[in-house]
């Protein structure tokens, strides 16, 4: 490659960065300069952590709520301004299982990894060691221990985590008898007395609980101008900002995808050398959506592609957008050209599916057939489809869609007597 041609390369990115003041305003991984609303939920956050004063805190607190609601960002922030707090903040969805979050506490607080065969109690006691000196050495008053995404420990069949949440509290009563104050925070989708719990633990942890709202489109449009003023370092058309802000309180309701789809459209814009448009928040939300089922797809069994293809497939040809797991099971044996898993299967990878942020479920009263669950896709049916299998898409989905669509326009219902002929 010539100099030239570099000098080209360099000159045409540095113009698409020029627009971005401070771009790591838009990055939703880094704590937020400012908080935008949330009031009522910092003050219970407080109320709780202070109760250390009086030398009494809740073994174990539950924030809950729908992601991108602001539970982790608020949780750091409170706990990093009060000086009196240690906090230990751990992810577990890098662990995925029970043992795994405990290294992924010790590593936190500076400590190896456990090989699995020294067991859970080595693990925890070994927390509780590092704990009681750490909080001797740094002088603090309370000990967080905040796991987010608590729930992704539900998953692992291997693991007990409901025996885990047992000897957390245990380990934060031992401590309290030593002098040492500790409150579990569990930051979820759903309440933790929701999750498949003994009774021993339930009538230790209590209702201890903080519900966070999803964000309103007002609330959503205020982050996005407190995120673009800093990011750009100038006013942003406001008509841009709402269209991203209606967007993402229809789609997800989901506060960090919200700058995510300003800091795409952005840089669409930069590459096109024009200042941020709605078009540019249209071409921006279907990339965003194409990136993230691109690589969920990747990491999907052979098994899960196909149901998440029939999940597709029903709702882009049906136009409708629940569907049971009878009906998806049906479509997707029918579909499969090789043996077909377990109906019971078919429940637990739609469920795994779930946790992947392609679907959503919903869990409804059948009558006497008791209850059952519906699947929504909620990423573009027609993405999906085209990245998993695009020629069978257009094969077997798009192009019949388009034949009965036709058949629609003409007048043809399923009444008339040549509508067989006609499919």
């Amino acid at each position: 490659m010539a100099d030239r041609e570099l000098d080209d390369i360099i000159s045409k990115i540095e113009k698409e960065k020029k627009p971005f003041l401070k771009k790591s305003a838009l990055d939703t991984s880094s704590q937020p300069s400012e908080i935008v609303s949330r009031v009522d939920e910092v003050g219970k956050i407080v109320r709780y952590l202070l109760d250390y004063k009086q030398e009494q805190v809740v073994p174990l607190l539950s924030i809950y709520g729908r992601s991108g609601t602001g539970k982790s960002t608020l949780v750091r922030h409170v706990c990093n301004y009060i000086p009196e707090i240690k906090l230990c903040f751990v992810n577990l969805r890098k662990a995925k299982t029970v043992f795994g979050g405990v290294n992924l506490i010790l590593n936190e607080l500076d400590q190896p990894s456990l090989a699995s065969a020294q067991g859970m109690n080595n693990g925890m006691q070994r927390i509780q060691e590092t704990v009681l000196s750490t909080m001797g050495l740094e002088r603090k008053k309370l000990f967080v221990l905040a796991l987010d995404e608590f729930d992704v420990i539900f998953n692992d069949r291997r693991g007990n985590p409901s025996d885990f949440v047992y000897k957390l509290v245990q380990m934060q009563a031992e401590l309290k008898e030593n002098g040492c104050l500790v409150i579990i925070v569990t930051i979820s989708n759903d309440v933790l007395s929701d999750y498949d719990l003994d009774d021993r633990i339930r009538s230790r942890i209590g209702n201890s609980e903080i519900f966070f709202k999803p964000y309103s489109d007002k609330e959503m449009l205020e982050i996005l101008r407190q995120r673009a003023e800093e990011a750009f370092g100038k006013k942003i058309d406001d008509k841009v900002l709402e269209q991203c802000a209606r967007v993402s309180f229809l789609e997800h309701g989901d506060a960090r995808r919200a700058v995510d789809l300003l800091r795409v459209s952005a840089e669409i814009a930069a590459k096109g050398e024009k200042d941020i448009s709605i078009e540019h928040i249209k071409a921006a939300s279907r990339q965003i959506q194409k990136d993230r089922v691109d690589e969920v797809v990747s990491s999907l069994s052979h098994h899960s592609k196909i149901i998440c293809m029939v999940l597709a497939a029903k709702t882009y040809v049906l136009e409708k957008e629940w569907h049971s797991t009878k009906s998806t099971y049906d479509k997707y044996a029918k579909y499969l050209d090789s043996e077909p898993v377990s109906y019971r299967r078919c429940s637990e990878l739609l469920k795994d599916l779930e946790n992947t942020g392609l679907v959503v479920s919903k869990t409804g009263s059948k009558g006497q057939k008791g209850y059952s669950s519906e699947f929504q896709l909620v990423m573009d049916p027609g993405i999906v489809g085209e990245i998993i299998d695009k020629e069978w898409w257009e094969k077997v989905v798009v192009n019949p869609k388009k034949k009965l669509d036709e058949l629609k326009s003409m007048g043809v219902t399923r009444n008339n007597p040549y509508y067989g002929v006609y499919q």
